[in-house]
């Protein structure tokens, strides 16, 4: 991730644009395949009317937990590296606006 923060001060404003967009997009990717699924196994451990088992065992649920953590720590890592882009496009397109001035 260093070398990638390295490689998005080197960018011009429209290739940070870009590079932004596929990081939302990858964002987008991340919630619709782990962060959906893992919820759902949660939650299924944790209804009354359970569809493995009736009575799911602690590491059973343990497991869920601690995977569903996992995950808020990825979506939590990949949302800040998106807002870092985001402020930077934010600074870039106001130091253009006063240059242009």
């Amino acid at each position: 991730m260093v070398g990638e923060k390295v490689a998005v001060r080197r960018m011009t404003l429209r290739q940070l644009l870009t590079h932004a967009e596929k990081c939302a997009r990858d964002m987008i990717e991340h919630m619709h395949s782990t962060v959906v699924p893992r919820i759902n196994d949660c939650r299924d451990l944790s209804r009354p009317v359970r569809r493995r088992s009736h009575y799911p065992t602690m590491v059973a649920v343990a497991n869920s937990i601690n995977k569903a953590q996992k995950m808020g720590e990825e979506t939590q890592a990949l949302s800040e590296y998106l807002h870092e882009c985001l402020q930077d496009i934010r600074d870039r397109a106001r130091k253009e606006r006063v240059s242009r001035i």
